[in-house]
């Protein structure tokens, strides 16, 4: 009689004891489910940048001016054009063409009347073709929505600068600052320094003369 008695409670625990084993499951698992789920789900949605890129043609033409420390003949304002071709991503070559116009000498201010060069000889005029290279090439941001290429470039050339009734070779070497406003826009800060030798106030020397400019190109 007891032994029946027991199956009979046996059997009536068994299904309620799987069901709380069950339900022990499927508990856990949402508790598990739960613990993946970060405390606080950032809204972040990402930001639109527009991105002006250089245009797939090669050359660039463009306008600057500035000034140029003429040595002993005061600084003078000073303006001219470029011309750039890109022989890729890194190098290019470029061609300038600028004018500016020497001043006095502290001899000629100090003498009154006296003039070492004529107006003619006063103009100044240079040329030169350089190599560049864009050795820090970046991004400048403007606000959240947008962003602007940048290329910091290195360049070195040889040309010529006419002054003082004479052709002299010219050495020339800088440093410049780019800025990509559009695909087929952009804006160019650039420091050089010339060298040539000169004997207008009675010693032969080098003259190294500095350029300070800014200037607009377009992509063609």
């Amino acid at each position: 009689m007891e032994s029946w008695t027991k199956r009979i409670f046996l059997n009536r625990e068994l299904p309620v004891l799987a069901g709380a084993g069950l339900l022990m499951l499927v508990a856990g698992s949402v508790l598990a489910a739960d613990d993946d789920r970060p405390l606080i789900e950032p809204d972040v949605q990402p930001s639109k940048v527009d991105e002006a890129l250089i245009d797939t043609e090669d050359f660039e033409l463009g306008v600057f001016g500035g000034f140029i420390a003429i040595e002993d003949f005061e600084s003078s304002a000073a303006y001219g054009a470029r011309l750039t071709y890109h022989i890729s991503e890194a190098f290019f070559v470029e061609a300038n063409l600028g004018f500016a116009e020497g001043g006095e000498t502290s001899f000629e201010k100090l003498a009154g009347n006296v003039e070492l060069l004529s107006d003619e000889e006063r103009e100044y005029v240079w040329y030169n073709l350089n190599l560049g290279y864009n050795i820090l090439p970046g991004e400048a941001f403007f606000g959240s929505n947008y962003a602007f290429n940048t290329n910091f470039y290195l360049l070195a050339g040889a040309g010529a600068t006419d002054f003082a009734g004479d052709n002299r070779f010219t050495v020339n070497f800088g440093a410049g600052y780019q800025v990509l406003l559009t695909d087929s826009l952009s804006v160019h800060l650039s420091v050089r320094e010339h060298l040539y030798d000169i004997d207008v106030t009675g010693e032969e020397k080098t003259a190294f003369n500095t350029e300070m400019s800014a200037g607009l190109s377009v992509f063609f």
